[in-house]
């Protein structure tokens, strides 16, 4: 009886695996009856941004967990991101829906705390509920990407209309002449690798790039295929990433995802045509976008993009990489190394000195090596390994032999513009195997000092009296507790403070006169003077938490400790009451997260001074680095 068990068994299993055979590879099923036709899918779309205006997302029909993204970062789905701020959105928009995969896309604008902004949104219908939610909010940050007036928005009518039978193309066709966009505009050559419509036209939040009296590109070429031909966009190193989520064979419209990377390794370029150009940014930097294609007569006919700045090479979660497998194993012999104080401090100016000089190779590396540049892991040689140009003579160095850690702090120059950056390298015997940069530059919203004034706080490279002295426990305790006390500031200290305390980021005195720290009340030195009054009265409290806090180096001589953490400001409610009773208003209206790169001095167990490096990241913004 078990034998024939066992046989029926083994049969069962043969017949699943034939059947798993039996259709396409990524599929569950050879055939598929769309469940929700074009209009039922646009209907979810109408939906979903009416229920986002009244931050209800209760009245959708959805399944029990929705993956959500805003510019990339998963969030809670109805409670975080434009859930919690937008007041308003506009009720015309680029509808396009792909009832063979289930996903809808609307390319819009809104208002966020009463703020424009542009929005775009890709929904997974799965089983007649929305399983997936990705979206690009564009807010007007003062960085250099087109951004029209949103009461003036027109979304061209063609996307909508539906094509002769004669005029359409297969879905393959339609994605290879999306495809083949990319491929002009990666690298531009002036070389065309896909067809385009004489009458193309080309909108990109809500500026029209191919008007011949546009800034820009437009301005230099009209036309989609004349402007390219020029080789304008010579800066996109690479259009990765690419999705095509959305393919309306009767309409001819496909609507992508992507990121343009602009590694900017060099600040000025010649184009197609022999022009000399300026880059608009001189360091590493990337576009998340969603852009829909109109195609007719394998033409591309019209373009509608929108797109913000993001971290350089930051991942879209919802593509998916081969996995890479395990890292190689570390040389025994390395392992067996030592490295102390005096050899972190040799081991880290070298590595210094072969970054400001773009030489990885004069590093001696460890077999695996991880590498961030403002939290976002990439590969050595990348990033601002091409921009960067030289670094301060100046800087404030602290070796930690206990954490095997070497960290500086001072200003890198990407090509000839300075920017504020502290960097962390790991010793794994003698070798280097992580480093990370954290780096803030000038049109980085948020404070912003003279680097030209820029030199080491004298209080930082002091020696602290041995009767003033703290344990490394201590150094570190009072560093958590500022950070506890910062986190949803209630005017409750966790940590003891000088009298003349004061708090500096990016070569800014927050703590004092008129300037402060990003996403509080504008001027908080017209409130309260100094660390310890500005924390008792609550100024900080649109701080939600402060993530992924990590010490990233002790120098118990001088009273030092180094931390990193990611500050948090869902601003779902600008206003808040400071402890003395008075209403006020952060300076910020939408969701945004604070990299921090911090350093605290400690004498007496009270914290004499914080010097930081702060950049301005999405909100929620994942950390690589666990702590």
């Amino acid at each position: 009886m078990n034998m024939a068990i066992k046989k029926m068994t083994a049969l069962a299993l043969c017949f699943a695996a034939g059947a798993a055979m039996a259709r396409a590879p990524g599929e569950n099923t050879a055939w598929r009856v769309p469940d929700c036709d074009h209009a039922c899918l646009s209907q979810f779309a109408r939906d979903y941004v009416a229920a986002l205006v009244k931050h209800n997302a209760a009245a959708l029909k959805q399944a029990k967990a929705v993956r959500f993204t805003e510019n990339n970062v998963e969030l809670s789905f109805g409670k975080e991101g434009m859930w919690a701020t937008a007041t308003s959105i506009a009720p015309t928009a680029l509808i396009a829906a792909d009832t063979q995969t289930g996903n809808v896309a609307w390319l819009g604008t809104a208002e966020e705390n009463g703020k424009p902004v542009y929005f775009a949104l890709r929904l997974g219908i799965r089983g007649g509920v929305i399983a997936e939610a990705e979206t690009v909010v564009v807010r007007n940050t003062g960085l250099p990407l087109p951004f029209s007036d949103v009461t003036k928005v027109v979304h061209d009518p063609s996307f909508s209309e539906i094509l002769p039978p004669e005029q359409r193309r297969s879905r393959e066709r339609l994605r290879a002449v999306a495809d083949g966009y990319f491929n002009t505009v990666e690298r531009n050559d002036g070389n065309i690798f896909t067809p385009f419509d004489v009458e193309c036209g080309r909108l990109e939040n809500g500026i029209l790039t191919t008007a011949g009296n546009t800034a820009g590109a437009g301005g230099v070429s009209a036309g989609c295929e004349a402007g390219l031909k020029t080789g304008m966009y010579y800066i996109n190193k690479r259009i990765r990433e690419r999705r095509y989520p959305v393919i309306d064979v009767e309409r001819g419209v496909v609507v992508a995802t992507g990121f343009f990377d602009h590694a900017n390794e060099f600040d000025r370029y010649k184009t197609a045509e022999g022009r000399m150009m300026n880059t608009a940014l001189k360091w590493p930097n990337s576009i998340s976008l969603m852009e829909a294609f109109r195609v007719r007569d394998s033409k591309i006919y019209r373009i509608e993009a929108t797109f913000t700045y993001v971290p350089h090479q930051m991942h879209n979660p919802f593509y998916e990489y081969l996995p890479s497998g395990p890292p190689p194993a570390e040389d025994p012999a390395t392992l067996k190394e030592t490295c102390n104080k005096a050899c972190l401090l040799q081991l880290g100016d070298r590595f210094m000195t072969a970054f400001a000089q773009q030489q990885p190779a004069d590093v001696p590396w460890a077999r695996a090596v991880s590498f961030t540049e403002n939290g976002v892991g990439i590969q050595v040689g990348e990033g601002i390994w091409g921009s960067i140009r030289s670094k301060s003579d100046a800087a404030l160095r602290v070796a930690d032999e206990t954490a095997g850690t070497y960290v500086w702090y001072g200003l890198i120059y990407d090509h000839d513009a300075p920017a504020w950056a502290g960097v962390r390298l790991k010793v794994k015997g003698a070798k280097v195997s992580e480093a990370e940069v954290i780096v803030a530059r000038e049109r980085n919203p948020g404070p912003w000092g003279d680097p030209k004034k820029f030199a080491v706080d004298a209080r930082f490279e002091a020696v602290v009296p041995a009767a003033q002295r703290s344990t490394r426990k201590q150094l570190i305790a009072a560093a958590q507790g500022y950070a506890d006390t910062v986190q949803r500031n209630d005017g409750t200290l966790h940590a003891s403070f000088a009298a003349d305390c004061t708090r500096t980021e990016n070569g800014v005195v927050v703590s004092q006169g008129d300037a402060g720290s990003i996403g509080l009340v504008k001027s908080p030195g017209k409130y309260a003077q100094g660390c310890e009054a500005q924390l008792k009265l609550g100024l900080y409290r649109p701080v939600d938490r402060l993530r992924g806090r990590r010490v990233l180096g002790v120098d118990e001589e001088r009273g030092l400790v180094m931390m990193a953490s990611v500050a948090d400001f869902g601003l779902a409610q600008r206003q808040y009451t400071l402890t003395d009773g008075r209403k006020v208003e952060s300076d910020r209206f939408h969701p945004m997260a604070r990299e921090l790169f911090e350093i605290y001095k400690v004498a007496g167990g009270r914290i004499q001074a914080v010097e930081a490096v702060s950049v301005d990241q999405p909100y929620g913004m994942p950390v690589f680095w666990k702590p």
